[in-house]
């Protein structure tokens, strides 16, 4: 969807990102052009759930153990470490706001400033899969639950025209779910799409909304790797497809004959 945007020329004065678009966000706000768009597909491309350390003798372990979450959140740490290009969000060529919960005061927190990655990794602590992020004594988790696409607090911040990047999955099941991870993780992509909904209702008279959500049909959980090169490119298509329209619509517009007024 990003490489859909840039290839018509569609560039973002401020960036908002939220669970796993805090790290996307983090890339493109560091230079939002088609190549550097490409390589975060490349990037995509070579990450497996052993990359990001979550296996499932790690998960069993942790539960028997009745600790914060399934998996340690080092290979997170470790990814994000490796990828991020730079150290802090005042080194980005584009602003970067990403969101997060704080758990400590609990409240919606939202860095814009200071060190980077722990910020990322703070709005991409799912609550009970990575463990949260203490930034400043406050312990942090990911902000999908109060904001999930960014959209509040891309309004709260000013924006008048928001182009919404939504990876949430078809909220339609195929069959009843059978574990526990795929309950929870379906829950909240219920919770978040109801949310986005409510906003885009709620503000799309005052705010140009452009809400970018392909039907790429039902994922056995947010963190299957197993179709990345299929959910990337089902993301342009659709994203092509619809600004792509949006454009042809405006033209029209534009083009339409104004008919002379008729004087008696």
């Amino acid at each position: 969807m990003l490489r859909a945007l840039l290839e018509r020329g569609i560039k973002p004065d401020l960036v908002v990102g939220v669970s796993i678009g805090a790290w996307n966000g983090a890339w493109i706000a560091h230079r939002p052009d088609i190549e550097w768009a490409r390589k975060l597909e490349d990037v995509w491309r070579q990450v497996t759930r052993r990359t990001i350390d979550m296996v499932w003798w790690r998960a069993a372990g942790n539960m028997v153990r009745r600790r914060p979450s399934l998996y340690e959140g080092g290979g997170l740490s470790r990814f994000v470490a490796r990828h991020l290009q730079v150290h802090n969000f005042e080194d980005l060529a584009v602003p970067l706001h990403t969101v997060a919960i704080d758990l400590t005061m609990g409240t919606k927190a939202v860095f814009s400033h200071g060190p980077l990655a722990p910020a990322v990794l703070a709005s991409s602590a799912v609550p009970g899969v990575f463990p949260p992020v203490t930034i400043e004594g406050h312990q942090h988790v990911d902000g999908g639950l109060v904001d999930p696409t960014g959209l509040d607090t891309a309004i709260e911040l000013g924006a008048r025209r928001v182009y919404v990047l939504d990876s949430g999955y078809h909220g339609r099941l195929p069959a009843p779910l059978g574990s526990m991870n795929a309950i929870v993780d379906h829950t909240f992509q219920v919770a978040a799409q109801h949310r986005t909904r409510w906003t885009i209702q709620q503000m799309g008279r005052s705010v140009e909304i452009v809400h970018l959500r392909p039907d790429a049909g039902f994922l056995r959980h947010s963190m299957d790797f197993g179709a990345t090169e299929f959910y990337l490119a089902e993301g342009y298509r659709y994203a092509a497809e619809v600004l792509d329209a949006r454009r042809a619509r405006r033209r029209a517009v534009q083009l339409a004959p104004i008919a002379a007024p008729v004087y008696h």
